[in-house]
């Protein structure tokens, strides 16, 4: 597989490759600094209790990725729209309000949401029942 590369190419990929782990480590410095600073003037850290620390391969999901029952997506979304009324509500806002990242909403709304008796897109990413 590696036989048809030039070595020149080779070569290239592993100075990029040097440069995105210089970059990496630079963020992650940048990131216990903010860290710091944070615990410093009392500023609350993420809801698990760290700082933002990026790395280059994806963290293993651990016992903590349990799975929500069926339909409750469904519930929490339609009684947001609920008390949202008649203007309707962005997905950014009720990404916040749900903490359900908004991509999830998006498919939510592009699959699920068509079956969902009322529910109208009045807006760029703006939705409401009724």
């Amino acid at each position: 597989m590696l036989r048809n590369i030039p070595s020149a190419v080779l070569k290239e990929l592993v100075k990029l490759s040097e440069r995105k782990e210089s970059h990496l480590a630079q963020m992650q410095s940048i990131d216990r600094q903010i860290s710091r600073i944070e615990q410093r003037f009392g500023i609350p850290l993420r809801e698990d209790g760290s700082a933002i620390v990026t790395t280059s391969r994806p963290q293993p999901r651990g016992s903590s990725g349990r799975r929500a029952k069926r339909g409750v997506l469904k519930e929490k979304i339609v009684s947001a729209l609920q008390q949202a009324g008649k203007n309707g509500v962005t997905v950014g806002k009720l990404s916040a309000k749900l903490r359900v990242p908004s991509a999830n909403l998006y498919v939510w709304f592009n699959g699920t949401g068509k079956n969902v008796r009322g529910l109208r897109k009045i807006g760029v990413a703006k939705y409401r029942l009724g």
